[in-house]
């Protein structure tokens, strides 16, 4: 596999066309924005397929935002449309009228309305996640011209199986350590109990990252905040490695995500699950000594209690916040994918999955950029859509 260069969006394979243009005069009905996830595919489609529909079922509170991200594509305004609803609520939150018209019109959906978030509810990740895959299969029962859905999934829905995950089996009698892999599970169960009505394709990844083209509103997510405590970190000190330092660092940029979803839903087959994932993973020590050049700061190597004890002193959360601890789990403890018929779908693609020490340098800017916002702080939940991503 290559590496990119920081920032930069992979070229397709040497001798391949991209794939564009697939959807000429088809009707794409995407969930899941403004979440970051689903801009970068938005940004995709839009470059991607100007001949396509795109319509956005967004929640209304995020109409305004919605519309104001939208504003500066090239779509012509008759191609791009906003309908105000609701993904995980009965009939898509939507009018009769509106909902005949989806069911009469749509070709193709991107469901990226789940919520991977260890800090989500039980009701609210239940809500969210089994919600939404119910009207996948709904909406599927009642359109005729539906002919696929790539539905995001995560490997979450492992639990705590450690081993690597086969993308032919979800159950392996793995337990959960939160609600929402729980309830992603779950909904990936139903739409595979479901399949003679649902055309959909399970798209599953590691944690996901911003896209790697400049954003002006990155997302905020636990790998930003390990790498914004070596950044708040004291200069006088070596700082210590936390523990499980020599794990891999399991991440994926959303725009080649992006990428893969297009893919999956012009070349994937339905009922098939397809995993992604980094093809060279670093360590966490890797990411965090690449972190700690970038502020000016250093690390200790072997483990020193007095140095620990003196780091302590001057800021007593280092590596030992909840915040923190809840972090490292997700970034650090991912469950292995095997990416048997990912790979395979890339080559047809011409596409490379990315891995994580090509664009670190984008995201330590991200990290800089939202702790000068304040933008760090997880904040407490209590509508849908502020846990999807």
């Amino acid at each position: 596999m290559t590496s990119h260069a920081p920032g930069a969006v992979p070229a397709v394979a040497e001798g391949r066309d991209e794939l564009a243009d697939r959807f000429a005069s088809e009707v794409v009905l995407v969930t899941g924005f403004p979440g970051y996830r689903a801009r970068a595919l938005v940004d995709l489609l839009v470059e991607r397929e100007p001949n396509a529909e795109l319509w956005l079922l967004v929640p209304p509170p995020e109409v305004e935002r919605s519309a104001r991200l939208l504003a500066a594509k090239a779509l012509g305004r008759d191609r791009l449309r906003i309908i105000p609803g609701e993904p995980c609520a009965i009939d898509l939150g939507l009018a009769r009228q509106t909902y005949a018209e989806l069911t009469a019109r749509v070709d193709r959906w991107f469901a990226l309305y789940q919520t991977t978030s260890a800090r989500a509810s039980r009701e609210l990740s239940y809500r969210v996640n089994v919600g939404s895959a119910r009207e996948v299969v709904e909406l599927s029962r009642a359109a005729d011209k539906l002919s696929h859905v790539a539905f995001l999934s995560s490997s979450i829905v492992f639990g705590d199986r450690g081993r690597q995950a086969e993308e032919e089996r979800l159950a392996v009698g793995q337990t959960f350590r939160t609600a929402a892999a729980e309830s992603l599970a779950a909904a990936e169960s139903l739409l595979t109990r479901r399949l003679a009505e649902a055309p959909v394709s399970v798209v599953r990844t590691p944690p996901l990252l911003g896209s790697r083209r400049s954003s002006d509103e990155p997302p905020s997510t636990g790998l930003h905040r390990l790498l914004a405590q070596v950044m708040s970190a004291p200069r006088d000190v070596a700082l210590p490695l936390p523990p499980g330092a020599n794990r891999a660092v399991q991440a994926l940029p959303a725009d080649f995500v992006a990428q893969a979803l297009y893919a999956v839903s012009e070349l994937g087959t339905r009922g098939r699950a397809y995993h992604f994932t980094d093809p060279d993973p670093p360590a966490l020590a890797e990411v965090l000594e690449q972190a700690a050049a970038h502020f000016g700061k250093r690390f200790e190597h072997g483990f020193d209690a007095r140095t620990l004890g003196r780091i302590l002193l001057k800021s007593p959360a280092f590596w030992l916040s909840q915040q923190t601890s809840w972090a490292l789990s997700e970034w650090t403890e991912a469950t292995p994918l095997s990416t048997r018929s990912g790979d395979r779908l890339l080559e047809r693609a011409g596409l490379h999955a990315p891995s994580l020490l090509g664009y670190l340098s984008h995201v330590l800017q991200e990290t800089e950029q939202l702790a000068g916002a304040g933008q760090l702080e997880e904040r407490l939940a209590s509508h849908p859509f502020e846990v999807v991503a």
